[in-house]
């Protein structure tokens, strides 16, 4: 194989794209909306257009396609988001939609004829076939499918029964108390969390991978299949380890609706009702939050009296490291009062990037940049809704975040305590790159982020076959005329330094024999630390 390598870069350069990440789709009501940044600082966009209502929204795992049901006629889509919006050859009126692992693949649940109608090759236009489980009398507790389609299994109170290629089902557990089911990653080897326990299940092998007491509200592995997430219903999360057998456990002060794969090992964990969404990273252990719809603020109204000297209020952050942060905020009191005090945090942030761009993503976990608390008669610690605490995005750009406490009753007292954070201009950081084959070549696709608000150039890498024959692997493009406008374009505000960049080679040659990438970016700061394809 043998780069051209002038046509490469010039190629390159030429057709880049960027654009900000996605974080993954969000199911809202009738209708689907993109979390627009980074797991840590992502944004609700506005809802995609298909032109539909929508029910029974099972979103891939990989993001890259939804299945749900015509909320008028009943018939089963697949919808590209912003592509395409395909009707599927499969009855009407499914009752439940369960995407794969990895979401190469999908069933679609018939109560009414007791009958599954498995999907696979998804994205494109699937292959469909349908299985018969007139037994499953009644809805299933949990459905699972495995990436290749072939493997399904089904929890009901006669125990859990998977159907493999041959479409016979055989029993794999025979309690009546199992909750959830998830297939590992590539794998035929399944997951059953029960209300005592978290099992494997490996040919004819079950392991005990964890115990305990358990309402199961979701499960899911991450796409190395190095963890298995539990949710709980009463908002705790497992995340265990399957090689040891050992769980980290955190709670999300949430109530999950599932446990949905959002690429990797990020996790979402509830709908899309008024509040944050919360997601789950396996990989840090860190629960996160996207700022839903607010509520309007509620304004009351308080007779005039006559109080004692208020007391002075401090504002305490948990530690924070820089950027896609969610620090903690509490509020406490130096001494009690003996009547409710009422206040609101303000955030602003005073940008330093090289646009002077603003980043839309630094705000409440509770959506906007205001926050009202409440410290009760009697005690020296504010509230934020009945939470001790509330978070906030520390975002991708850089410059200085400030937090500013105001008391509202009962007397009105402006600026009565600050905290500020601060976000040094440093070199970019990638945080993901892909390499996918074309028929014309190969693409390279980079998400990260600049806080500075500019990139000048990306350096390419490339790791080869042993077979492939080639003058150059190194490669240098100027990807200043994709960033430029970008950044000065307010829409990218939205998630402030984030970006996905999308860089084609044209290849002379087999693309087979490119089995890797490696990627650094350099902007005025410097150059960023390298990162690999996986």
């Amino acid at each position: 194989m043998r780069f051209v390598a002038g046509a490469l870069m010039l190629a390159a350069a030429a057709s880049a794209q960027v654009t900000p990440p996605l974080v993954g789709w969000l199911p809202d009501g009738k209708q689907i909306r993109p979390m627009n940044g980074l797991p840590a600082a992502a944004i609700l966009g506005r809802p995609a257009n298909v032109d539909r209502a929508l029910t029974h929204v099972a979103v891939s795992p990989s993001q890259s396609y939804v299945l749900a049901t015509d909320a008028q006629t009943g018939e089963a889509l697949l919808i590209v988001p912003g592509v395409s919006s395909t009707t599927l050859d499969t009855p009407v009126n499914p009752d439940q939609i369960v995407s794969s692992p990895r979401g190469s693949s999908a069933v679609l649940w018939y109560s009414s004829g007791a009958q599954f109608e498995v999907l696979t090759g998804l994205p494109a236009v699937p292959a469909i076939r349908q299985i018969g489980a007139s037994f499953v009398n009644t809805t299933p507790a949990a459905i699972a499918l495995s990436d290749d389609g072939q493997s399904m299994a089904v929890a009901s109170s006669a125990g859990v029964y998977e159907w493999g290629s041959d479409g016979v089902p055989h029993q794999f557990y025979s309690g009546s108390d199992a909750r959830a089911l998830a297939f590992f990653a590539g794998s035929s080897d399944l997951a059953i969390a029960t209300a005592t326990q978290l099992l494997s299940i490996a040919g004819s092998a079950t392991s005990v991978l964890y115990q305990g007491s358990f309402s199961p509200a979701g499960l899911a592995t991450s796409f190395d299949n190095q963890k298995i997430v539990l949710a709980d219903q009463s908002g705790t999360i497992y995340s265990v380890d399957p090689a040891n057998h050992t769980a980290s456990i955190i709670d999300c002060q949430c109530r999950p609706s599932g446990v949905f794969g959002l690429g990797g090992a990020v996790f979402r964990l509830t709908g899309s009702s008024i509040g944050a969404i919360k997601l789950f990273d396996a990989a840090s252990g860190a629960v996160l939050a996207v700022p839903g719809d607010r509520l309007p603020t509620r304004r009351e109204v308080h007779p005039a009296q006559t109080t004692a000297a208020l007391p002075t209020l401090t504002i305490s952050l948990t530690p924070t490291t820089g950027y896609l942060q969610q620090p903690a905020m509490t509020i406490t009191a130096s001494s009690a009062s003996s009547s409710e005090i009422d206040g609101n945090v303000t955030l602003t942030f005073a940008s330093n990037s090289s646009t002077g761009g603003t980043d839309q993503t630094i705000q409440f976990s509770t959506g906007g940049t205001t926050v009202n608390f409440t410290i009760p008669a009697g005690s020296t610690r504010a509230n934020f809704s009945s939470a001790a605490s509330v978070t906030f995005s520390t975002g991708t750009v850089a410059g200085t975040i400030t937090l500013t406490a105001n008391i509202t009753a009962p007397s009105s007292v402006s600026a009565v305590a600050t905290q500020t954070v601060t976000n040094q201009p440093t070199v970019a950081a990638i945080t993901g790159v892909t390499l996918t084959q074309t028929s014309a070549g190969i693409t390279v696709t980079i998400t990260g982020y600049s806080p500075t608000d500019e990139v000048v150039s990306a350096s390419f890498t490339f790791a080869l076959s042993s077979n492939a024959t080639i003058t150059q692997n190194d490669i240098g493009v100027s990807v200043s005329p994709q960033f430029q406008p970008y950044y000065a374009n307010s829409s990218s505000y939205a998630t402030g330094s984030e970006f996905t960049l999308m860089v084609p080679f044209g290849i002379t040659g087999n693309p087979a024999d490119i089995v890797g990438v490696t990627v650094d970016l350099l902007n005025t700061k410097g150059e960023s630390s390298s990162v690999s394809s996986k």
